[in-house]
């Protein structure tokens, strides 16, 4: 099952929201519901402490069923929503949004990744400038030629990356957290894989 969760990041365009209607189902961490509701979409299930979004458009959809939660408490939202599609079954789950102006929030959605790479579960962050992935074994990207690419560890130490499709090619490379020199890369034609031997690598393509 493919689930989308959508959260109270950076949205801009919502041209990289056209893909929506390709997941099974659609979470909204509280004011992602924003969100959908500019997008058009009626989630399945809202979940939240509901502290940032509008009252109003929150009863508006009565209908969608609600986890509320306390306004204190260990777990963002969009860590209790991510909790709620894992326990549903979620074999795949994209965070929409989850980048933003606050960096703590946006670090915290990216250690999610860590999280879901170890389940085995496929999962992403996606906004109108970034696609973030994580990778510990092996990947292919799909994406237009030129698009940078840009490979950091998440762990202290990555070794034995490989990559194919990238203008700087990597055999048997390492990275280590402090020297970020995988920094705008390029991809040289439609596809691209990258594998590792150890660690957890971030894979991140920019459209600026």
């Amino acid at each position: 099952m493919k689930v989308a969760i959508l959260v109270n990041g950076y949205y801009g365009n919502y041209d990289f929201c056209n893909d929506l209607s390709n997941y099974d189902m659609i979470i909204c961490a509280d004011n992602g519901l924003y969100h959908a509701d500019h997008l058009g979409i009626k989630p399945d299930y809202i979940i939240g402490d509901f502290d940032s979004v509008d009252e109003e458009l929150l009863k508006s959809y009565d209908c969608v069923e609600k986890k509320i939660l306390s306004k204190q408490k260990n777990e963002t939202d969009t860590e209790s929503a991510v909790e709620y599609a894992i326990d549903l079954g979620a074999k795949e789950i994209t965070i929409y949004g989850g980048i933003g102006s606050r960096f703590d929030h946006s670090f915290a959605n990216v250690s999610l990744l860590a999280r879901l790479i170890t389940l085995g579960i496929k999962s992403s962050i996606k906004n109108s400038h970034n696609t973030i992935y994580l990778v510990d074994n092996k990947m292919e990207i799909n994406a237009p030629k030129d698009t940078l690419v840009s490979l950091l560890p998440l762990s202290s130490k990555v070794t034995g990356v490989n990559t194919t499709g990238l203008y700087y090619a990597l055999n048997d490379g390492k990275f280590e957290m402090g020297k970020p020199y995988g920094i705008s890369n390029v991809m040289t034609k439609d596809s691209a894989t990258i594998s590792v031997k150890t660690g957890k690598l971030l894979v991140i393509l920019a459209m600026d």
